[in-house]
């Protein structure tokens, strides 16, 4: 067997296999969730979703440049969601855009951890399923009460912000799709009980 031949049937091995653990990856994104709403759920790192959501996500060190009255943020980060009747979290990794016209001067900076709640199952499937989510195509609020949106801005954005949730660490994932991992989760007492 010649050189050529042999690099050609050992790539072909690992597309095949990488193809594989997509598509097993992708049934586990499609499983419903069975978590109930009601619940808060906590994941063993201690990363909590909220009584009413289908999930949150968070970018912990976003980087914020100012370009006269342009501001952009970047960074990457996690979405955790309820998944599936075995009692664990998704773990999708994300890399995250935002922008708006609240610039003043040039600058460049670190800026304060972003966290969004993921209160739509059309949000929360979007993302488990390896799509992008961007802003204007969802209700977004400020509003940590506000039970007609499907995102809530906790805390690193102002509603001027327009933003992208990303899936995926890299741009491969652009192309094959996010990994996604399960976590340990559990159940949270209700308050007050």
């Amino acid at each position: 067997m010649s050189i050529h031949q042999t690099f050609t049937l050992l790539l072909t091995a690992k597309v095949a296999l990488l193809l594989t653990s997509l598509g097993a990856s992708a049934q586990q994104a499609d499983q419903q969730t069975n978590w109930p709403m009601s619940a808060a759920v906590q994941t063993e790192s201690g990363q909590q979703i909220p009584a009413g959501a289908y999930g949150v996500a968070y970018i912990d060190a976003p980087r914020v440049a100012t370009l006269l009255q342009l501001r952009g943020v970047t960074g990457g980060g996690t979405v955790i969601l309820k998944s599936d009747d075995s009692h664990d979290c998704l773990t999708v990794p994300i890399r995250f855009v935002a922008g708006d016209f609240g610039g003043e001067g040039i600058s460049a900076n670190e800026t304060h951890p972003i966290r969004l709640i993921l209160r739509s199952p059309r949000v929360a499937g979007a993302l488990a399923a390896g799509d992008d989510v961007v802003s204007d195509m969802y209700r977004i609020s400020v509003q940590l009460d506000d039970t007609e949106a499907d995102i809530i801005i906790q805390t690193g954005l102002s509603a001027s912000h327009g933003f992208v949730l990303n899936p995926g660490s890299s741009v491969v994932a652009d192309i094959f799709g996010a990994t996604t991992s399960r976590t340990a989760c559990s159940e949270l007492p209700a308050q007050g009980s």
